[in-house]
């Protein structure tokens, strides 16, 4: 499977390395927008500091990365769709899954011209789809492809980014596409595609939390303080969608509007959830399903990546931070 090389990392341009203590990288893309918030709103800074800890912010574009930068133990901890951890280790990366989100539905969908001949799923054998192979653009369409008898290879997958998927749907060269937030929110509004298929009927799409297993073994409080970090920042995410968008749309080159940001993040969810025992087993469902269709190199146990949860998940329904909390950080 395709995977683009990394981009260089860039540190925060404030943070400066303790002449001791640890250093925490934290892989950072527009596709988490959780972690893109948290860069931004400078949250984690002042409660690593009070452990002797500083951020290390490495951005990059393409969240397939994160496997990459993983196996060459270049960030501690990043997040993504659900596919690229189980891609990770099916290639033999050490990592362990820290939290996942509640389902994403409709965040992710399968859609053609909505003048197109193409009418369902089981129309799509030999078509060309734009998509970002290896990440939750794959997962959903392997879920359809199979439920109607269609190999992931039956397809001509036209592999790219944003920018360049959409450039291929547009000028035709693909006859159907695989697209996220905010590009999901446009063509809906904009009434020119009809969806195929899309993330909620077919699959959760969670997004995932994931670390190195050295560094989640070595430094659980460093672990447990940028969860607690997160759900600070997704707590002001959620009550300041606008401000949120605002954020998106200055800090994403090329892509949609604010508007059509602030109505993917309205939808969210926001908020970590412990990874349970109902979570393992739809990854391994997912795991087992790559395996099928030759998408990923080696069966995996998804339990095996499971640590015991970080103490700030247990018992929450989600991020119960009141604004008056984040004020603090300097997020209200």
């Amino acid at each position: 499977m395709f995977r683009p090389h990394r981009r260089e990392r860039a540190a925060m341009p404030h943070s400066t390395r303790p002449s001791s203590g640890r250093v925490v990288t934290v892989g950072v893309h527009p596709h988490n927008p959780s972690l893109f918030v948290l860069r931004r709103l400078g949250v984690l800074e002042p409660m690593l500091a009070r452990l002797g800890a500083v951020v290390e912010w490495v951005e990059y574009d393409d969240g397939r990365c994160t496997i990459d930068l993983f196996a060459e133990a270049e960030i501690d901890f990043g997040g993504t769709g659900s596919m690229p951890p189980v891609q990770a280790q099916s290639e033999g990366v050490e990592i362990v899954y820290v939290a996942v989100s509640d389902p994403r539905p409709g965040r992710v969908a399968l859609v053609v011209p909505a003048d197109s001949s193409i009418r369902t799923v089981a129309d799509l054998r030999g078509r060309r789809v734009a998509m970002t192979d290896g990440s939750c653009h794959s997962e959903l369409l392997a879920s359809v492809l199979e439920s109607v008898g269609i190999g992931y290879h039956d397809i001509v997958v036209l592999d790219g980014n944003a920018d360049e998927n959409r450039s291929a749907f547009e000028s035709g060269e693909a006859e159907a596409r695989v697209t996220g937030d905010p590009h999901v929110a446009e063509a809906r509004r904009s009434g020119s595609l009809r969806v195929l298929a899309e993330a909620g009927a077919e699959i959760a799409d969670r997004s995932v939390w994931w670390a190195g297993r050295a560094f989640a073994v070595a430094e659980p409080r460093l672990l447990e303080t940028l969860v607690r970090a997160l759900r600070v920042s997704d707590a002001w995410a959620a009550r300041h969608p606008r401000e949120a968008a605002g954020l998106f749309a200055a800090g994403v080159p090329g892509s949609p509007d604010a508007a059509a940001w602030e109505t993917a993040l309205r939808r969210g969810p926001w908020g970590l959830r412990p990874v349970s025992a109902d979570v393992v087993a739809e990854q391994q469902t997912a795991a087992d399903r790559y395996v099928r269709l030759g998408m990923i190199p080696a069966p995996v146990s998804i339990a095996d990546a499971v640590l015991a949860p970080v103490p700030a998940l247990l018992g929450s329904a989600g991020p119960v931070v009141t604004a008056a909390s984040a004020s603090a950080y300097g997020t209200g």
